[in-house]
């Protein structure tokens, strides 16, 4: 048996506690959204998703502010290399 979960084993939504806490942080300045847009963007790298064209915009924005996108996206990026995605 694998290791990692298969396809239908993946959990694809958040659990209620999750949820209610990811919402608190987007009132909060929207500081949920945009901590994920990195992570994002790391998975676009992989060709796993797309971003879209207001992530983009504030992917670059990340970006000039000292790097903050960039830097928020290596350890990210670095952990997925490290996954076997296709299994």
């Amino acid at each position: 048996m694998s290791e990692y979960p298969t396809t239908q084993e993946r959990k694809t939504t958040l659990p209620g506690a999750e949820l209610f806490w990811y919402v608190l942080m987007n009132i909060a300045l929207a500081s949920g959204y945009f901590a994920k847009i990195p992570a994002k963007k790391a998975l676009a790298d992989f060709g796993l998703v797309e971003l879209t064209s207001a992530e983009q915009f504030w992917y670059v924005l990340e970006c000039i502010a000292f790097g903050a996108g960039y830097f928020a996206k290596i350890p990210v990026k670095r952990a997925l290399s490290e996954v076997r995605l296709g299994q």
